[in-house]
């Protein structure tokens, strides 16, 4: 019974942590092969690839596009990733725009939660 109280109780003090802290291999629109970690959480998740470019899957066209951000959110540009190019999007995204979107995000969730019943 003890054991059971002492795991209850560590288990609500670990926080939420990401599932994979390594580099994925992943494909351009050629197949050819590219590295990047996987970022964020349930709220905002985007890849950062090993160049440190800010990378979202568009789900209409099938491929890894950089990101931009419009309307105060993260979106795919329209401009492939492509592996061996220098192409990047137009103005690259810094961490404290990255911060407050993610904040903005699950400020925005924690309300929709409280407003349905």
């Amino acid at each position: 019974m003890k054991l059971l109280l002492l795991l209850l109780f560590l288990g609500s003090l670990l926080p939420a942590a990401p599932a994979f802290h390594g580099y994925l291999e992943l494909r351009d629109t050629n197949n050819e092969p590219f590295y990047a970690h996987l970022k964020g959480d349930e709220y905002l998740n985007w890849f950062e690839s090993s160049a440190g470019e800010i990378l979202l899957f568009n789900k209409e066209r099938q491929r890894y596009e950089y990101a931009v951000v419009k309307d105060d959110k993260l979106v795919p540009s329209g401009i492939a990733k492509k592996a061996h190019t220098k192409t990047r999007a137009l103005q690259p995204i810094s961490r404290q725009t990255l911060q407050r979107l993610w904040r903005q995000a699950r400020s925005h969730e924690r309300q929709r939660r409280q407003e349905s019943p």
